[in-house]
């Protein structure tokens, strides 16, 4: 079953119905001239502070996802700790010549 989505007309001219969709505790695409732009998800029982912080760790586990993804086509997903402290190391160095 795909995402259940919205479109932003819909949530301009009938708000009240996208509410009532949350409230059945499932997220929501919200869609713009035909491409998802935003996700709406339900804030339980008011806590918008859990939401929001179950919201930055999803966006960190995307982040490391693109960041390992990237690795993988770069092909430095096979280095050893050793080359990563290397490397990791030559950059800062770079950095500080540059800041000079």
């Amino acid at each position: 079953m795909g995402r259940e989505t919205v479109t932003y007309r819909e949530l301009r001219n009938t708000p009240g119905r996208v509410f009532e969709r949350l409230a059945e505790g499932e997220a929501l695409s919200l869609v713009a001239e035909g491409e998802p732009k935003a996700l709406l998800i339900p804030v339980v029982d008011g806590d918008l502070e859990t939401a929001m912080d179950a919201w930055n760790r999803g966006r960190a586990l995307l982040a490391l996802a693109r960041l390992q993804a990237g690795a993988r086509v770069a092909g430095t997903d096979e280095l050893s700790m050793t080359e990563v402290i290397e490397e990791v190391a030559a950059v800062r160095k770079a950095r500080r010549k540059r800041e000079r």
